[in-house]
């Protein structure tokens, strides 16, 4: 008896093949993001130009040994596969948290997270997730080109969200797996296996840019995947303050509003003494400098999660400057004048 998979971890059949059109086209690249994008194709001009004499290193960047060796989807899909590489990289975010930047990349879609300027017409990658991209199913393509095609396209062949996809092209094969680990991080995984047919010249330009420019665009497809859900994993989840750091800070803020109220308490003595000092003045420009600064970090570290914000620091006020109960106006400490 034959059963029927769920739709999420079908394999894709010829004829399957559903065409999800790309979201509108995004707004034109500014002047700052084609200087950025600039500046991250030269950062990596040494990278594709040094591909070659790193081949073995470059083909496992950031996986494990065992990684290398262990059975991903799609292995048996490219016979006699000649290019083959394993890549990893670890996620401070769990991985349900970076399965969404992953199925909603594509050019004219999320983009590539990689050198816009080369693989994405010049314009910006996401840095949000897009929930009209969210909705990624058995035979939705992924270009790599305005125009997709059979050939400049990835098709989604299988999917086990969140933790498998597989994508593929004629000649090509590109894994994914999101491996929870503990303290909410991932172990994103990646494989890439692609065949060419070196008596054509297609062939041998997948071989020069494979050769050259995938381990750059990869290595950096990678990290922008991290950054962006690391991000967005701290924003959504503060860390945590260490309980020592905290009662550290704690400590501090204590002693230096002590120390500001005994310089109002030796402001308000002078005044009503009538005495005037050295002492009266570096206390008064201990208040001042105290009514001016703020510190957020002392101030978060002080309430606790859903407490209301604390009251700022005491100003103290000469009796020459005091204006009298019930008066609207303001006195000047130097002449009996008031302005209302």
């Amino acid at each position: 008896m034959t059963g029927v998979l769920p739709r999420s971890r079908r394999s894709v059949r010829p004829g399957d093949r559903e065409r999800h059109p790309a979201r509108e086209a995004p707004a034109g690249p500014t002047a700052a993001d084609l200087a950025r994008e600039v500046r991250d194709v030269v950062a990596d001009l040494p990278r594709f130009l040094t591909a070659p004499l790193v081949r073995p290193w470059r083909l496992r960047w950031g996986a494990t040994a065992a990684e290398v060796a262990a059975a991903m989807p799609g292995d048996d899909l490219v016979a006699r596969a000649r290019y083959r590489c394993t890549r990893a990289i670890t996620i401070a975010a769990p991985p349900a948290e970076v399965w969404p930047w992953l199925v909603q990349v594509g050019c004219r879609r999320a983009g590539w997270y990689a050198d816009d300027l080369l693989d994405h017409l010049g314009h910006p990658s996401a840095r949000e997730v897009v929930p009209e991209l969210q909705d990624v199913r058995v035979g939705t393509w992924l270009p790599m080109a305005p125009t997709p095609s059979e050939g400049t396209a990835f098709v989604v062949s299988s999917l086990d969200a969140p933790r498998e996809m597989l994508w593929r092209t004629p000649t090509s094969t590109w894994a994914w797996r999101l491996v929870p680990l503990g303290g909410d991080r991932t172990r994103l995984v990646t494989r890439l296996r692609a065949r060419f047919d070196l008596r054509h010249p297609a062939g041998l330009l997948g071989v020069l840019l494979l050769e050259l420019g995938d381990f750059p665009m990869m290595r950096r497809m990678l990290r922008g995947i991290r950054e962006r859900a690391e991000t967005e994993h701290r924003r959504r989840v503060p860390p945590a303050v260490h309980p020592r750091r905290l009662a550290a800070i704690r400590t501090v803020h204590t002693a230096a509003w002590a120390s500001i109220e005994s310089c109002v308490g030796y402001l308000l003595w002078s005044g009503m003494t009538g005495r005037s000092d050295r002492r009266a003045a570096a206390a008064a420009a201990v208040v001042v400098g105290a009514g001016a600064w703020s510190s957020p970090r002392t101030a978060s570290a002080v309430r606790s999660p859903g407490s209301p914000r604390p009251p700022g620091p005491p100003v103290a006020r000469s009796p020459t400057s005091t204006s009298r109960a019930g008066s609207r106006g303001t006195c000047r400490p130097s002449t009996s004048r008031c302005w209302g």
